[in-house]
């Protein structure tokens, strides 16, 4: 049985081996991440031919450390690689984040073969080559190279492209959606996939898990870790086409299969495939502070029959259904806008639809057994108030989260300009999934619908 990843994430000493004085070098971001960091732990830097670094004093080995240490990060040279992991073994090392590439991803798979060997039987474990480290923001501990700290929050992120991790970070901070924490798995000679899922679906700061992967090395228990987890698993599977595939061997030495199998096994499995990274966040924001939908059936409130229309499609092209309204939900919505408009679904507030409109249809539509989930759109056409739109989704929030019978899920859609894009920031900053097109809105509810299936067949089982 595999040891629990936890004193990986949580580890009471580090040693930083390439560390450096030199502010360009990548031992030098990596040991003033750590240092920088809230977090309480013994810190080492490692380098030959330094006494002190930012202030802490300098080994100049590994084996030189008179203290037991969870955690090394390898910042060196190909060439010196091996020799740092035979000290490693030495020193009785249990972690090691192998940050340095030159590895399999440029065809030097005797590299890592060498590193795997020197490891045999002792029980270390190894992230990468050929990554970027990792940033738990729950315990305020970044163990990487790179610039920028994630808000807090409950989505786990695991990359196999380092820039693109990051690149996620930024983009996760500019859509208000926290992490727990986000690693880059790098070559994957060790630590997987398959093991993270594992880890994240017991780790109580995490509500959500989402993957960029490449390749997949052991593809049974990648899928039977998303099959035993009982949180959302989102997957980004880079190499659909022919041209992809030939790329992801040249980044990270992967090997990319048949994207239709990849397909087919992450839904078996119960995951979430996603097209790319921001629909990744756009499903991973709903799911995180959303309830799963009990079906596919869904109702759509708007003040712009056009949008109403583009939603509808949208729902329709994947897999959702939206039903006519029941004769009962007909008269409560014939009394909210009487004589405008004939009620249906989707109902048509009309373009000057004020506070009362959105919130009295909403409350209408969670009370009908016949609707699953709700998308509340709002054109700004000049009559409109975006603010009462806004106001009126957050009090239909509150007021779901106190009447527990309704456990629907509400997103919200909009097209408008900057009057707007202040409004979806407070709607952001509080968790309320809100999207800028008709087909992302749509993608969304599909999550929250395909996470109340595995919950259905979860409590089946």
């Amino acid at each position: 049985m595999k040891q629990s990843l936890e004193t990986f994430f949580n580890p009471k000493s580090i040693a930083v081996v390439g560390a450096s004085k030199n502010p360009t070098k990548i031992g030098h971001a990596s040991l003033k991440n750590i240092l920088i960091s809230d977090y309480p732990c013994r810190l080492y830097p490692v380098n030959p031919n330094e006494d002190e670094i930012l202030g802490m004093k300098c080994y100049k080995k590994l084996t030189d450390i008179p203290n037991t240490i969870d955690l090394v990060m390898v910042s060196v040279p190909e060439v010196l690689v091996a020799q740092i992991i035979k000290d490693c073994v030495k020193k009785k090392v249990k972690w090691i984040i192998i940050i340095t590439s030159g590895f399999s991803e440029i065809g030097n798979h005797e590299g890592e073969e060498t590193i795997k060997k020197l490891v045999e039987g002792t029980g270390i474990r190894i992230l990468g080559p050929n990554t970027m480290g990792y940033k738990n923001a729950s315990d305020n501990l970044d163990v990487s190279f790179v610039f920028g700290m994630p808000r807090k929050g409950n989505l786990a992120l695991i990359s196999q492209s380092g820039a693109l991790g990051m690149g996620m970070i930024y983009l996760a901070n500019n859509e208000f959606v926290g992490l727990s924490k986000i690693i880059g798995v790098g070559n994957k000679i060790d630590i997987d996939d398959d093991d993270l899922v594992d880890y994240f679906s017991k780790d109580p700061d995490t509500k959500v898990i989402g993957l960029y992967i490449e390749g997949i090395r052991h593809g049974r228990d990648f899928m039977n870790s998303i099959k035993a987890c009982d949180k959302p698993v989102l997957v980004v599977k880079a190499g659909r086409s022919a041209a992809g595939a030939r790329a992801t061997a040249s980044h990270t030495g992967s090997m990319a299969g048949s994207d239709e199998l990849y397909s087919a096994a992450i839904k078996q499995a119960g995951g979430i495939r996603c097209r790319d990274v921001v629909e990744l966040f756009d499903m991973a924001r709903a799911l995180a502070g959303q309830p799963p939908a009990k079906g596919n059936r869904i109702g759509i409130i708007t003040n712009g029959g056009g949008l109403g229309i583009l939603l509808t499609d949208a729902c329709e092209a994947n897999g959702l259904t939206v039903p006519k309204l029941s004769l009962k939900t007909f008269k409560k919505i014939e009394k909210i806008v009487p004589g405008l408009v004939k009620p249906n679904n989707p109902v048509d507030l009309v373009a000057d639809a004020g506070f009362y409109r959105y919130w009295a249809s909403t409350l209408a539509l969670l009370e009908d057994k016949n609707i699953d989930g709700i998308i509340v759109a709002s054109v700004h056409a000049g009559y409109a108030r975006p603010r009462e739109y806004a106001g009126a989704i957050l009090k239909m929030i509150h007021q779901q989260k106190l009447h527990h019978e309704y456990q629907k899920p509400i997103l919200g859609c909009w097209v408008g300009g900057k009057e707007f894009e202040d409004l979806i920031l407070d709607l952001k900053a509080v968790g309320v999934p809100i999207y800028p097109s008709s087909w992302r809105a749509a993608r969304a509810m599909l999550a929250l619908s395909l996470e109340g299936e595995r919950v259905k067949r979860e409590q089946g089982n």
